[in-house]
């Protein structure tokens, strides 16, 4: 069966919603582990990325506060 395609309209409104939540610097969950308490790790500052080699963003815990970086 032939999976049912989305409207114009339906991708534009997902497309609009997309940019919005681009702007959105508040700590955002990022769907990794925590190394301390396995709780999901939360970007700090989504917006952010470090000029190290390679790329990194902050990473943090609100559980048990930890603190770390991931790989971009």
């Amino acid at each position: 069966m032939k999976e049912k395609l989305k409207s114009l309209e339906e991708n534009n409104a997902e497309s609009l919603r997309s940019a919005f939540q681009m702007n959105d610097n508040s700590p955002q969950p990022n769907g990794i582990e925590c190394p301390k308490c396995k709780e999901e790790l939360m970007d700090s500052n989504p917006m952010m990325t470090l000029t190290s080699n390679p790329p990194q963003k902050n990473v943090h815990c609100v559980k048990c506060e930890y603190s770390g970086y991931r790989y971009w």
